[in-house]
């Protein structure tokens, strides 16, 4: 019974110790930045939290969500650039009707210095795009140089 207790704790102080990848201090969450995209089909959302030398952009939190029952799939990708060009990364796709959604959280690594990121909410039929919607530009959250 001992050793179940000590677990439950051990649980229990690392569940609190970690939390949520963007919460935190203030010095974390000063360098997160958010921007999301909605039509009549779809809605997408990204948190992305900048390195202080945006080589990656980590936690990365991507969201998508159907919004009508037209037989279409929904999608979302994430966009940088920087040194590394124009980087398209693969769409995360929701394929499973109306109301439905996926999210999830990983990193993005271009490779090379990040400029800037945004995504892409698409409307696809299977493996195809049929158009997409871009969100507003994400700058890191530490650069002024757009603050003119």
């Amino acid at each position: 019974m001992r050793l179940k207790k000590t677990l439950l704790v051990s649980a229990a102080t690392c569940a609190v110790l970690a939390g949520p990848a963007f919460t935190g201090t203030a010095a974390a969450a000063s360098n997160v930045t958010a921007e999301d995209v909605s039509t009549t089909w779809g809605y997408a959302e990204v948190k992305a939290a900048w390195r202080l030398n945006p080589y990656k952009l980590d936690p990365l939190y991507l969201y998508v969500k159907d919004k009508d029952a037209d037989g279409h799939s929904v999608g979302v990708r994430l966009i940088t650039t920087g040194d590394a060009g124009t980087h398209y990364f693969p769409v995360h796709r929701v394929s499973t009707g109306a109301g439905t959604a996926w999210g999830a959280t990983s990193y993005a690594n271009p490779g090379g210095w990040i400029s800037t990121a945004r995504i892409e909410l698409c409307q696809m039929e299977g493996s195809t795009i049929l158009k997409c919607v871009s969100s507003g530009i994400m700058y890191p959250a530490f650069d002024d140089s757009t603050n003119s």
